[in-house]
C-alpha cells in the first residue's frame, strides 16, 4: 500500500510532494482521509491543537503517531531532561502554521486526541534547524524530523495498534542517537 491511499480523498490541487507515493507496511486503509489544519498552538514536545487553542474553546487535540517527546513540567513534576526543549522546537515548527494531517489505522488514543502523521509542505531548511536529510524534497513528515533530530523517542509501548511508518520512526531515532543530538546527548538513559 503506498501513502498515497492516504490522500486518495484529498483535493487534486494538492502540491507534488503530497502525491508522491510513500511505501507502507501493512494493507489496513487509514482510519479518516488526510486534512489540511492550521496549528492553534503546540502544548508539549508531541501534542497540539488545531483550529482553535484548547479543548474546551473547540480545538481538536492532535497527538503525533510515533513519537514520545519528553514530557513537559505538570505540577508538583519538573520537566522530564529536554521536555521544554522538545515543546519550544515544536512551537517553532508548528505554531500558526498550515499541516497536513494524515492517519494511519487508528484515529484517537485512550484520552480522545487524535493521532495523526504532521506534514509541513517546506522542506526544512538544514542551516536554520539542523535538519540534515539532504534527500528529502518538498514537505517534511514533522513526527520523522523529531526523533531524527532528538526531540522525541520512539513511542513503542505493546498496548498501542502498530503503525504504518514504524520503520521510518525506528530509523530516523537510530540516527538521532548515533550522532549524539538532542536528548541523546543531554539526558542520561
Amino acid at each position: 500500500m503506498w501513502l498515497l491511499s492516504l490522500f486518495a480523498c484529498v483535493p487534486d490541487s494538492l502540491p507534488d510532494w503530497v502525491k508522491d507515493p510513500i511505501p507502507f507496511e501493512g494493507d489496513a486503509p487509514p482510519c479518516a482521509a488526510s486534512r489540511f489544519e492550521t496549528v492553534a498552538c503546540t502544548l508539549d514536545g508531541d501534542t497540539f491543537d488545531v483550529s482553535l487553542c484548547g479543548e474546551d474553546a473547540g480545538g481538536e487535540r492532535i497527538r503525533m503517531l510515533g513519537i514520545d517527546a519528553p514530557e513537559i513540567a505538570h505540577d508538583p513534576d519538573p520537566a522530564d531532561c529536554y521536555g521544554d526543549e522538545a515543546a519550544a522546537q515544536l512551537n517553532q515548527l508548528l505554531d500558526g502554521e498550515e499541516v497536513l494531517l494524515s492517519f494511519d489505522t487508528e484515529c484517537t488514543d485512550i484520552y480522545g486526541r487524535t493521532l495523526a502523521y504532521v506534514w509541513l509542505a517546506e522542506s526544512l531548511d538544514p542551516g536554520d534547524t539542523g535538519w540534515e536529510n539532504s534527500e528529502d524534497e518538498g514537505g517534511t513528515l514533522v513526527n520523522e524530523w523529531m526523533l531524527e533530530n532528538g526531540f522525541a523517542r520512539v513511542y513503542d509501548e505493546e498496548f498501542v495498534e502498530p503503525i504504518r511508518l514504524m520503520q521510518r520512526m525506528v530509523d530516523a531515532e537510530a540516527l538521532a542517537q548515533s550522532r549524539g543530538l538532542g536528548l541523546w546527548a543531554s539526558c542520561d538513559e
